[in-house]
């Protein structure tokens, strides 16, 4: 049944991309939310956008009948296959008889692979078609989540829906949790992901998507996109996903003011902010407003603090102590800090993951690569935007993979497709130069010649 609930996110997400010519590459955006479930080979799932990827080659290859296609890949893409490459090594090396580690290894450099088949595969003339695609995901896979969030409420049981257990089908997982001595239980959005704290990353890139069309031109469409977005993210209950969402928010919102040259457009902007700041704040006031707030929050309470012995610090000084202790060098192998906690416990960060469970080495570089690919694509905001000043993706891609890096801090997730492809795909369009501007600058230079 579940295979139903992800058939109707694909066609309500390809609705909106009718007639619009979309480079068949940028598919792939509608295919990675479908993170928990595809064919099983091995103990390993093959999930629809790996088989996307090994097909979008074959296809252009096809397409253009062996001319005109190239599947370069530049020096920093390349390095994050020799990335994955030495987490593969690092974790052979440190086997200590468990295959497990080493397939864990293995399926890193396939994420890779797959990303770097689809970066490889994208034209960056049709950068722009990236928008398209994010707010198109969200607005299918959102109503999906809310249809099934209104099936919940009901109490219609349809297949597919609630999974008590984090390996079985649904898209509701039942959490249980002992909160001061009493037994809470809570239905929490997952998606198509395996953990509700992962799922929300899909619409961090919808919501920056949609947050910088309507600096531009207002449309129904973005509007109902941007709440539903909200909305699921809400009922995903994730403390981090509703920081990134209102960091994501705030950003793009900032970001996009700023890069107005006109004066009177700018004042209005920020008058715009103000006012939509004002008109929340009198309704968190209200009697409504203050009802749906300390609804929102109960949501939130039933929780471990940072501190408590199944918060994120007490689990991440305990990590650290452990990887110290055992091998600082090369790490306890992936996935195999539980066994080594007290709360069998993974890490609940990646980027302490990397570290923990690759070593210094490998997992520091691993880490500082990933860093690295935020900063470059930072730094070419300003470049790309006088490029083009109408295009919204590139500051959508930035903004969603800094937002992505900051959601790993509290997951252990190091084969999350959202880094690994819009870190190659960041990587590819940071540099880009539109021919139109390349002809321009080369008609100049021959004129003062």
């Amino acid at each position: 049944m579940i295979w139903l609930w992800i058939t109707a996110a694909l066609i309500l997400s390809y609705l909106p991309l009718i007639n619009k010519k979309i480079d068949l590459a940028h598919y792939m955006w509608l295919l990675i939310p479908i993170d928990a479930y595809g064919i099983s080979i091995a103990g390993a799932v093959v999930k629809p956008y790996m088989l996307f990827a090994l097909m979008l080659p074959i296809i252009l290859y096809a397409r253009n009948k062996g001319t005109d296609f190239d599947l370069s890949a530049s020096k920093g893409q390349l390095l994050a296959g020799v990335i994955s490459i030495l987490i593969i090594v690092v974790n052979v090396v440190n086997n200590n008889d468990n295959a497990y580690t080493v397939k864990a290894a293995l399926m890193t450099f396939v994420v890779y692979i797959c990303a770097q088949l689809y970066a490889s595969c994208t034209d960056n003339q049709n950068n722009e078609q990236l928008s398209d695609m994010f707010i198109a995901s969200c607005f299918g896979y959102g109503i999906v989540y809310f249809v099934a969030y209104l099936c919940l409420m009901s109490n219609i049981n349809i297949g597919g829906l609630i999974a008590n257990e984090r390996s079985h089908d649904g898209l509701f997982m039942l959490l249980s949790n002992m909160n001061h001595g009493q037994y809470v239980q809570v239905y929490r959005l997952r998606g198509f992901a395996f953990d509700p704290n992962t799922m929300f990353v899909q619409f961090i890139f919808g919501i920056c998507a949609c947050v910088s069309r309507l600096s531009k031109k207002f449309s129904f469409y973005y509007v109902f996109t941007f709440i539903i977005s909200i909305v699921c993210i809400l009922l995903s209950s994730s403390r981090m996903g509703l920081l990134c969402c209102v960091i994501s928010i705030i950003i793009t919102a900032l970001v996009n003011t700023s890069q107005v040259k006109n004066v009177k457009k700018k004042i209005f902007s920020i008058i715009g902010m103000l006012m939509i700041c004002a008109s929340l704040l009198i309704a968190a006031i209200t009697r409504w407003g203050q009802s749906v707030l300390s609804s929102l929050l109960s949501t939130y309470q039933n929780r471990s603090s940072l501190t408590d012995e199944y918060g994120r610090f007490s689990i991440w000084k305990e990590c650290l102590g452990i990887y110290w202790d055992n091998n600082p060098m090369l790490g306890v192998g992936l996935g195999q800090m539980d066994r080594y906690t007290m709360t069998e416990r993974m890490t609940h960060n990646t980027w302490l993951q990397f570290i923990c469970e690759c070593g210094l080495i490998v997992g520091g570089i691993t880490v500082a690569y990933f860093f690295t690919v935020m900063i470059i694509g930072w730094a070419k905001t300003g470049f790309q935007h006088r490029l083009d000043p109408d295009n919204t993706s590139y500051l959508s891609l930035v903004i969603g993979y800094t937002v992505t890096i900051i959601s790993l801090l509290s997951v252990d997730n190091i084969t999350c497709s959202y880094l690994w492809f819009g870190a190659l795909l960041l990587l590819k369009t940071a540099n880009y130069v539109p021919q139109k501007t390349q002809n321009i600058k080369l008609k100049t230079h021959q004129e003062s010649s």
